[in-house]
Parts: structure tokens; sequence; C-alpha cells
């Protein structure tokens, strides 16, 4: 892991500071139905790109046009397993620029930061939507591969495109490292689908641990995870675990049982949690986590890292545990507590639920569809449209 980008990489030029004072708090026009085109990154089954196709389903609900565009070889833009429909998928070839196939809307959002280099010609107004990609947080190899990587979202971050964060998290690592003014578009939580299911209230110990990510991503420090359970389990806790990860993993040496759900269909995620009595999560650092937030709607005690975009909605103490990342002894000393201790369960659940309930759609999408109205309604920066 490599520091945060040095202090001349922050951004002063009259594009980029015309394209930050979109988020001036101007009022918005009239309302009217918005046409969007929402550039999907990747198809990898991902918080990111769950809240980018909420995105397009909510909007689509509250009656605006909405399509999908991707830049790759697939049959199609939105990825098989989402069950999101859309006014259009536009599945456009690698070599040839995406600039062309975004002519018409009223603006298009962007999901991942190389592709700002391609729409950045676009003539559609464009906002960028930073949900916390590694390199953001200088997470990189040391090596001449990982600087290039940083030096790529460095200059991206350059370029004169309006930003919305998903976080006050990553609206400060933007403003302190690039000199960025960004809005924030928080995540929102289905709280119809995630909600408890009342299972502890019959004050009885715990014994069912959930797991749930990626592997293969080392930030999100499973390893400290299996410690920590291995480390609660030798100090007498005797519970069983879940983890719902993409794809399978091989884990050896552990003196607990563990089960692995690979890829579970979504509509089956609430009650994966809902089944469970503590949710544990070890991220070295998140923009927004998604995980916890649906644990907490669904009532299940969480037990995490203070790794960041975590303390957008937890509250140290009061609705989660948190400890310090990477500290295995803590973290098993809390697991061992919550499980043994019913009634702590318990107020976690409902001070959890509670929490989560802050972070409805209908506020977050307010949000997403003001701020486009916003960037819309005035001209671009450069030569033309420079105040």
């Amino acid at each position: 892991m490599v520091s945060a980008p040095p202090a001349q990489h922050r951004i002063t030029t009259p594009e980029v500071l015309a394209a930050d004072a979109r988020w001036d708090g101007a009022p918005a026009p009239a309302p009217r139905p918005l046409d969007l085109i929402y550039l999907i990154p990747h198809h990898n089954l991902t918080g990111g790109l769950k809240i980018l196709l909420e995105h397009i389903r909510r909007l689509r609900a509250r009656g605006h046009r909405v399509r999908a565009a991707y830049r790759g070889r697939a049959r199609r833009a939105i990825p098989e397993w989402s069950d999101v429909e859309t006014d259009g998928e536009i599945v456009h070839p690698p070599e040839r620029s995406i600039g062309p196939a975004l002519r018409g809307a009223d603006a298009a959002v962007i999901g991942w930061y190389q592709w700002l280099f391609d729409a950045a010609g676009a003539t559609v107004p464009l906002v960028y939507f930073e949900q916390g990609h590694e390199t953001l947080f200088g997470d990189v190899r040391d090596d001449e591969a990982g600087r290039a990587v940083q030096a790529q979202f460095d200059a991206a971050m350059r370029l004169p495109v309006p930003i919305a964060s998903v976080s006050e998290h990553v609206a400060g690592v933007l403003r302190r490292d690039y000199g960025r003014r960004t809005v924030v578009w928080p995540n929102g939580i289905d709280l119809t689908r995630f909600q408890p299911d009342g299972h502890l209230d019959g004050l009885q110990p715990g014994r069912k641990v959930l797991l749930v990510g990626n592997a293969a991503l080392p930030f999100k420090a499973f390893r400290t995870a299996l410690e920590a359970l291995a480390t609660a389990w030798n100090a007498g806790s005797r519970f069983e675990v879940t983890w719902v990860s993409q794809a399978a993993v091989e884990v050896g040496g552990i003196p607990f049982p563990l089960r692995n759900v690979v890829s579970p269909p979504q509509h089956e995620l609430p009650a994966i949690y809902r089944s469970h009595d503590l949710f544990l999560f070890t991220s070295r650092y998140e923009a927004f986590p998604l995980p916890p937030i649906e644990a907490m709607a669904s009532g299940v005690p969480v037990v995490a890292t203070q790794c960041g975009g975590i303390a957008t909605y937890a509250l140290a103490g009061h609705d989660a545990v948190l400890c310090p990342v990477g500290d295995v002894g803590s973290l098993a000393k809390a697991i061992r507590r919550v499980l043994a201790d019913p009634a702590a369960a318990r107020l976690l659940s409902l001070r959890g639920r509670a929490a989560a309930e802050r972070f409805s759609w209908d506020a977050a999408l307010s949000t997403v569809e003001r701020t486009l109205r916003q960037v819309i309604s005035r001209p671009p920066p450069g030569p033309e449209g420079r105040p």
C-alpha cells in the first residue's frame, strides 16, 4: 500500500473549478422527466455495481427514461445476474469511443474512472460517481504497474467532469488529495426487503456468524476475520460460520465449522442475513460498505472494523461494535460478547435497524435527481461555458 497522492496532484485549473462549481446549491429547473444513460463499468457482482443498477431501477420508477451502456464484448449492457430493466441497452465495441453513443441524452453517469478519458469529449453533461476505488485510498502495488495505475487515476481526477461521492468519507479524500469539490450521493437500502424477523427476541445465546464478500480482494481482510473467529473459538465460544462469496473459497486449518454459499440469487440475500445472529466485517478501508448496513437493516448485530465509510451510518458502541482495523483480539472479544449476551445483541439489533432506516432510497434518489438537474441546467466548463 502506498501513500496518498502528493500535494502537486491537487487540481486548480479553471475548467475543473468550473465543473465543481456546479454543486453551488443553485436551484434546479422545473421538474420534467430526464433522459439518462448509466455507463456500466463491468459485470462483476459488486456492491458498487448493485448501486448503479438500483439507480436505474428507481429512477425509472420515478418516471425518467434511463438507458444502460456497456463498452466491451457482451450480449447485454446489464449483467445476467441482475433483474433490472432499462429503457434501452447500448453495447459498444471496446475499440470505439463511447462518446457518440451518448448523444441525445440529458446526462450520462459514469461509474468507472477509466471511462472518463473516453467520455470526457461527449457533448452531453457528465457526472462521475466515485464509490471508493482502491486507488483513491492509495492501495496500489509499489511497482511500475501500480504507479501507472495511480497516475491514470490522478489524471482522471484532473478532468473537468463533476464528481459525486458515495459518502462524506470519500468526499473528504477527494477534497484533501485532489482539491475536488464533490456532491454526496449516499447509498440507499431497500428497507422492505432487508428487515428483521424477530428471531433475536427469544433471548438465547447466538451461534450463527455471517461473512459476506469477495475473498480475492485483499482490502476486505478476510484473513483477519478468520483469525478473529478462531481466537474466539479457542477462547471457548461455539458457533458456525456462513461465508457468502462470489467464488468458492477454500479455507483450511480453522477450528470452527464453515459453510460457503457461492453467488446466491440476489433475492435470497435478505433471508440469509436474517438467519444469522452476528455479522462480521473486517475491511481495511471502505467508502460506503453495503453488507454491514444490509445486516443492520435485517436486525443482525454487526461487529466490524473502523474502516472509514462505515461511520456514515454506524456509531461505535451504539448501533454496532467497531474495532480498530486489523485488531484480531478486539474483534474476537466483540464476537464472544455479542454471541454470549442476548440482551446486548437484541439492543444492537434494534438500534442497527433504526440507523439503517435513515438511508431510504427515496431520500437517496431525491438527491441524485436534484443534482443531475443542476448539472444539466448549467453550461459545461471550457472556452465557451466558462463562467
